[in-house]
């Protein structure tokens, strides 16, 4: 429902994007395609007008959306005011699939005249979302002793009050379009591994296992001639016992590989009554990873080839497991989205502005939306994509900076600093006075200095100590080369250090992190995983984290071979250029599109869900470029000075902050992108034609 700029409930979506989609989709190979709720009439015009004369038409499963919110906060199913959300939900798509239904405007929803009869396209119904167990376990509670239910078309046997509830709903819309359309069409409610029930003796988290929710306790009647499936969302890192149950983990293909998401898939289906149909699966190409998975199909930090490759080999083990087969999540990218690792860092009301690379559930898509800036920046070495970059540095002099006089070749010379940003990065391009024709990196060793935010940062650097800045430095890149290049921060700034060690207290404590100015950067490093408890293995997982400020060289260019959808670093020795990319919330910008960063960490007792945030005029930015010694660390300045600067002038032992030379950029509310299909997408496209 969503695209960049605009939150789902917005139905901002046009006729003229689904009818492209729609084609692409097609073109893909794909036969069937998966709505949660109502889409506004645009969508059903333009199915019916992709159907038309075709011998191949794209079918639909129509869903219907339950209000969370509502459920949540009632804790019961057989509340009347979620029966009536949800009796009215039903009724309004299957109106809506036969051309036959008026919708007021109301916020969040999607509305209009619905006039396009796209039943002949409809494949059935799945009904509901991703069952809280918590709200399933009230439901139970409240109402213990329920009387099985018996309706027309569904009936229920040793079933809980929940599954009733189910029973009861399949029923409701097996009636309502058989007497208003006559009618019926295969039915089946969504679930996922969370909710399912089977017995998971490795799952550390209570929560995960509070829940049983089953459709082998409905039946249908002989009235119900339609087809009643089961649908689940089945992804291979998550919930924790796909990764540590041996039964899984050991389990073996027909090709002899291990794969644990085949291994659950086989016991799935055969504690199953009803054929099953994998309602979601795959993986995101985000930068940054939120759960790792024993097999390497993590959530998060793939290439754009590896997620299509995953979700190909993913694919392969739904169909070879008897299933019905699957839908791929997600067809486009959604920017609305949020990750529990990063959500705290941004500002919930302005998510869909910007696009975020370190949010892995903003990148489940095949279809990208490229973010567009001033200028377009590809990352790979082609000087003509800077030519409306704001340049903060340029060599005008014949001689370098600082000149050596002791004979030593000595660090290359900075002669440019270039910025740019779009919705997704702040790019920056270094230019050198002769780079080679192979990078010497202990002759190449670059700092980048950024302040992002005012009356905070670090005055030197453990990495030259010698370095010293009248401005604070917030983060600091450190180019190195392939292996060692990273971004760091200000131990004062550090997110993660604050929100797991100072108020989670799961990590060690540091004595000097709540203090400013010390001095001290740290890594940058996203949670993974909380300390773990396995059960049935008697074993302890310690808490886990991963280094997400690590740098990748590569190149950034679709449309060449050597495309690597996570480059930071592109290196052009023929270009004298060394281009990098930063994403946004690597610098804990919690909005770049208003330039709002995170506030004091510490004065404002930032937690979990409560950020705070500050907006900045901009960023002052430097870079030095230092000859490490023998031993790998930074020469000292004094008595090697060898380091040159790229904004202002270094006056003794300290690097000045030029005010005048702080870049900042407009902000936007209507973000500026490209749709462009992902490798991923191509992937895909030749598995399912091999599948026809």
């Amino acid at each position: 429902m969503a695209k960049p700029g605009y939150f789902p409930g917005e139905a901002a979506i046009t006729k003229t994007e689904y009818g492209r989609w729609l084609r692409q989709i097609s073109e893909m190979n794909a036969n069937v395609i998966r709505t949660y709720t109502l889409h506004p009439p645009a969508f059903y015009e333009a199915l019916a007008e992709h159907n038309v004369d075709r011998d191949d038409p794209l079918l639909l499963l129509q869903g219907n959306w339950i209000d969370e919110e509502v459920m949540i906060e009632t804790g019961d199913m057989f509340d009347p005011e979620v029966l009536k959300i949800h009796e009215e939900g039903v009724e309004n798509v299957i109106d809506a699939v036969h051309g036959n239904l008026s919708v007021p405007d109301e916020p969040g929803h999607a509305s209009g005249r619905f006039r396009a009869d796209v039943s002949p396209y409809v494949l059935g119904y799945v009904l509901g979302l991703e069952w809280d167990p918590e709200v399933v376990d009230s439901t139970d509670k409240k109402h213990d002793g329920l009387r099985e239910y018996e309706g027309s078309y569904f009936t229920t046997e040793n079933a809980t009050p929940f599954e009733q509830w189910l029973g009861a709903r399949l029923d409701d819309a097996a009636a309502y379009e058989h007497e208003h359309y006559d009618t019926l069409r295969p039915l089946s409610v969504t679930n996922w591994v969370t909710a399912d029930h089977l017995e998971h003796p490795a799952e550390p988290m209570e929560e995960e296992d509070l829940a049983s929710v089953t459709l082998n306790h409905v039946f249908p009647t002989d009235e119900f001639t339609g087809g009643l499936f089961a649908t689940y969302h089945i992804y291979p890192y998550y919930p924790d016992f796909l990764n540590f149950e041996p039964e899984y983990v050991e389990y073996e293909t027909e090709t002899g590989e291990r794969s644990s998401y085949r291994g659950y898939l086989e016991d799935l289906i055969a504690a199953s009554d009803y054929p099953i149909f994998v309602g979601e699966f795959g993986v995101p190409d985000s930068r940054g990873m939120t759960h790792r998975h024993v097999q390497g199909f993590d959530q998060g930090h793939h290439t754009e080839r590896e997620q299509g490759e995953i979700v190909a080999e993913l694919y392969e083990q739904i169909t070879a497991a008897d299933s019905l087969g699957g839908a791929v999540f997600s067809w486009q990218d959604e920017w609305f989205k949020r990750t529990w690792n990063t959500m705290d860092y941004m500002d919930p009301e302005r998510r869909p502005f910007w696009s975020d690379t370190q949010t892995c559930e903003q990148s489940f898509g095949l279809l990208s939306f490229d973010p567009k800036g001033k200028t377009n920046i590809t990352l790979s070495g082609d000087p003509t994509e800077w030519k409306r970059a704001t340049e903060l540095y340029a060599d005008t002099s014949a001689d370098p900076l600082v000149r050596l006089d002791d004979g030593h070749d000595g660090a290359r010379t900075l002669t440019g600093l270039e910025a740019a940003v779009d919705p997704r990065y702040l790019n920056l391009k270094l230019s050198y006075d002769d780079l080679g024709s192979e990078v010497d990196w202990d002759r190449t060793n670059t700092l980048v200095l950024l302040d992002t935010k005012p009356d905070q940062g670090n005055t030197s650097t453990p990495l030259n100590t010698a370095l010293q800045t009248n401005e604070g430095v917030d983060f600091l890149v450190h180019l190195a080369g392939p292996e060692d290049s990273r971004v760091l921060v200000d131990s004062y700034y550090d997110t993660f250090y604050y929100l797991y060690g100072e108020d989670l207290e799961m990590i060690p404590e540091v004595e000097y992190a709540g203090e400013r100015d010390s001095g001290e950067f740290h890594e940058i490093e996203l949670a993974l995983s909380r300390e773990l408890y396995i059960p049935s293995l008697e074993e302890t997982i310690e808490f886990e984290s991963y280094e997400t400020g690590k740098l990748r060289f590569g190149n950034g260019d679709p449309e060449l071979e050597q495309y690597d959808s996570l480059t930071d670093v592109c290196v052009t020795p023929e270009e004298n250029t060394i281009e990098i990319r930063l994403p946004w919330l690597l610098l804990n910008f919690g909005d770049p599109s208003q330039r709002e960063v995170l506030g004091d960490l510490w004065d404002s007792e930032f937690s979990i869900g409560e950020f705070v945030g500050e907006i900045v005029e901009g960023i002052s930015i430097s870079a030095v470029t230092f000859e490490p010694d023998d031993e790998g660390e930074a020469t000292d300045l004094e008595s090697e000075p060898n380091i040159t600067d790229s904004l202002s002038q270094i006056r003794g032992e300290e690097l000045l902050f030029d005010s005048d030379s702080q870049f900042t950029w407009k902000t936007w509310d209507e973000p500026a992108y490209d749709e462009r299909l992902k490798q991923s997408y191509d992937i895909l496209q030749e598995v399912y034609g091999e599948a026809e």
